[in-house]
C-alpha cells in the first residue's frame, strides 16, 4: 500500500478534520458564512500548531455547546429575541472573539517553544465553553437569577445576572475542557494542566458575569421599558442606561478568553 508522504500527511490533518467540523456546523445551521469561513480557518491553525490533540478540544467546545442550546432551546429562544443583540447562527465576530485567542496561543507556542502557550489555549477553551454552558443551560434554573454584583434578583438571561445552576453549568464546561487536554497533553504536562485549566475556565466565566454586569451597554426600552442588551427594541431606540455603548457581548465574551488565557499561562509560570 502506497504511503502518503509525511507533508501531504500533515497537510491532510490539518484540512481534513476542520472541514468534517465546518460542515457539521454548517448542517446544524450555527453559524453564518462568515462565521463558518473563519471558523474554518482559525481550527486549521489550531490543527497546524497544536495537532490532533488541539483540535479536539476546540470540536469538543463547539459539540457540547451546541448540546447545551438543543436542551435549552424551547426557553432560550424567546430570551434572546427579547434581550439579546444577538441570536441564532453565530457570526465571524463572534466566532473571533470565542476561537482567536485560542489559536493565537498555539500560534505563540509553535512560534516560541514554551508549554505556557498550550495551557494558555486550554484555559482559553475552557473559558470559552464554561460561558458558554452557563449561558445555554442556566435559562432552565426553576429560580430566578440575581445580578452577580448587587444580588438583587435579575431578569433570566441578561448578562450578569447568575443561578447556581448556570455556576455549576460553568464548572462543568471548565471540567470538561480540562479532562480533554489532560488527555491529549497529561502525560507531558502533568495534572497541573487539569487544575490550571479548570480554574482558569471557570475563573474567567466569573469575570464574563462581572463584565456583563459592570460594563456590558444595556438599554430601557421607552415603549415596554424593559432592560435589554438591544440597542433597538420595540422598533425604537433604547436609552442607555448601564454600561458602556461600546462594550457588547462579544466584547465581554472575548475578554473572557483572554482572561482563561492568561490564568492558565500564569499558572504555569509559577509553577516553573
Amino acid at each position: 500500500m502506497m504511503q502518503l508522504s509525511s507533508p501531504l500527511a500533515a497537510a491532510l490533518t490539518a484540512l481534513i478534520p476542520p472541514a468534517l467540523l465546518a460542515a457539521l456546523a454548517w448542517w446544524r445551521k450555527a453559524l453564518t458564512p462568515s462565521g463558518l469561513a473563519l471558523a474554518w480557518a482559525l481550527a486549521v491553525v489550531i490543527c497546524l500548531c497544536g495537532g490532533l490533540g488541539a483540535f479536539w478540544v476546540l470540536a469538543a467546545v463547539f459539540v457540547f455547546t451546541i448540546a447545551a442550546g438543543k436542551l435549552s432551546k424551547r426557553i432560550r429562544e424567546p430570551i434572546e429575541a427579547l434581550l439579546h443583540a444577538k441570536g441564532g447562527r453565530r457570526d465571524a465576530v463572534q466566532i473571533f472573539c470565542n476561537v482567536f485567542t485560542g489559536a493565537g496561543m498555539l500560534l505563540l507556542r509553535t512560534l516560541t517553544g514554551r508549554d505556557g502557550f498550550l495551557w494558555a489555549y486550554g484555559g482559553a477553551m475552557a473559558a470559552s465553553l464554561a460561558d458558554s454552558m452557563a449561558s445555554e443551560l442556566g435559562v432552565l434554573s426553576r429560580r430566578p437569577p440575581r445580578d452577580i454584583l448587587t444580588l438583587r434578583v435579575a431578569e433570566k438571561g441578561l448578562s450578569g445576572a447568575v443561578s447556581c445552576l448556570g455556576l455549576a453549568a460553568s464548572a462543568l464546561g471548565a471540567a470538561i475542557a480540562a479532562a480533554l487536554c489532560f488527555a491529549a497533553w497529561g502525560g507531558e504536562q502533568g495534572a497541573g494542566l487539569f487544575f490550571a485549566v479548570l480554574c482558569a475556565g471557570f475563573l474567567a466565566a466569573l469575570a464574563d458575569s462581572v463584565l456583563g454586569a459592570a460594563l456590558q451597554a444595556k438599554y430601557r426600552c421607552p415603549v415596554c421599558r424593559r432592560l435589554t442588551e438591544r440597542r433597538n427594541h420595540c422598533d425604537v431606540q433604547g436609552t442607555l442606561e448601564r454600561g458602556l455603548a461600546l462594550i457588547t457581548n462579544d466584547t465581554v465574551n472575548l475578554c473572557n478568553n483572554l482572561i482563561g488565557a492568561l490564568s492558565a499561562g500564569l499558572w504555569w509560570s509559577l509553577t516553573r
